[in-house]
């Protein structure tokens, strides 16, 4: 793990923003999608305060043979997603002009899972770098 955000309060949003975005640089991440990143961390957070009150965004880079990435772990401390289930059905049912938060998410980012907790939701996230076609450095 690189670095972890407990979020309570609005604030904390600004400063784990300009945290993650200079992460996402120094790894690589173009302006746009670090751009993405950042929105769609601010969107998970915002929820975390909205539902659950307070939460901890882990940050982890990952790589594989293939790739390199940074993987974002979003738990809140409250309550959870009820119906786990029904939400997803509900989630991939919307139409485009009426998106919810976390279906932002899951256009900007290039992975998302959901998992209920014993206490709370788990959000986890992935962006990948761009794959950089070998000849064109």
């Amino acid at each position: 793990m690189l670095t972890s955000f407990r979020i309570k309060y609005e604030w904390e949003i600004v400063h784990m923003r300009s945290e993650v975005r200079e992460l996402a640089r120094t790894i690589g991440f173009d302006e746009v999608d670090q751009a993405r990143i950042v929105q769609s961390l601010s969107e998970l957070a915002r929820n975390v305060i909205q539902h659950a009150d307070e939460g901890i965004i882990e940050v982890e880079q990952i790589e594989t043979e293939e790739k390199r990435g940074l993987r974002f772990i979003v738990r809140d401390l409250g309550p959870g997603i009820e119906n786990l289930t029904e939400f997803m059905m509900h989630m991939k049912n919307k139409s485009i002009g009426e998106t919810s938060g976390l279906q932002q998410v899951q256009l900007l980012m290039d992975e998302l899972t959901i998992h209920k907790l014993e206490q709370g939701t788990s959000v986890e996230v992935t962006k990948w770098l761009k794959q950089v076609p070998l000849g064109s450095e």
